[in-house]
């Protein structure tokens, strides 16, 4: 008996291994399959055309009476994409400031000082700073307790025009295995234009 409860508690681990190394070989370029639906992502440009990243082609704006409920504060983000269940969100933010490319660590961990002081019970995970196309990107993962289930969260900030972006991706606790690598290559694929190629995008009928 004890022998088949050790064969299953490793029949368990080696299939949640292989299951999360299943979902890591997924690339947001040629697509995803997640709970057996699967997502196409596309470029999409905000603030002037200057700030480009990659979501999914059936997200759409959060409709204002959802996100009236799920960000109630009045300084909810500018940007705020889901999908059809309004579960699975990417929003975005401009925050204005006075900052250099080089002060982003500084700015991830004063924002993450913040939440911790604000709510002791946030679980914190991965973070760090990264090199994205010449920007420094910081970022964190976090748990966040809420009355139903639990949220996943990736919080990121780049430097853009001496403003803080502040990108986050955040969903249901419970699927967090599938989306967490999906999330940090969202986050991977941030661009910052210069005014000249975000000029040539809107004379080429670029996004907004």
């Amino acid at each position: 008996m004890a022998q088949e409860y050790v064969d299953e508690q490793i029949r368990y681990v080696i299939n949640q291994v292989e299951e999360q190394e299943r979902f890591n070989s997924q690339n947001i370029y040629e697509g995803i399959t997640i709970d057996e639906r699967t997502y196409a992502f596309h470029e999409v440009r905000f603030f002037e055309d200057k700030f480009k990243i990659h979501i999914p082609m059936d997200f759409v704006d959060m409709p204002v009476e959802l996100a009236q409920i799920k960000y109630p504060s009045s300084d909810r983000p500018q940007i705020i994409k889901t999908d059809d269940t309004g579960s699975i969100n990417i929003t975005l933010n401009r925050i204005p400031n006075s900052i250099s490319d080089e002060q982003i660590p500084e700015v991830k961990e004063g924002i993450k000082m913040i939440l911790k002081r604000l709510n002791p019970s946030y679980l914190f995970y991965d973070e760090g700073v990264e090199t994205i196309e010449e920007k420094l990107v910081g970022f964190f993962e976090f748990k966040s307790p809420t009355i139903e289930d639990a949220l996943f969260n990736r919080m990121f900030f780049v430097e853009f025009e001496h403003d803080v972006i502040m990108g986050v991706f955040n969903c249901p606790f419970s699927q967090h295995m599938p989306w967490r690598p999906i999330a940090k290559q969202i986050m991977q694929s941030v661009r910052v234009c210069c005014d000249k190629e975000a000029a040539d995008t809107q004379i080429n009928g670029g996004q907004l």
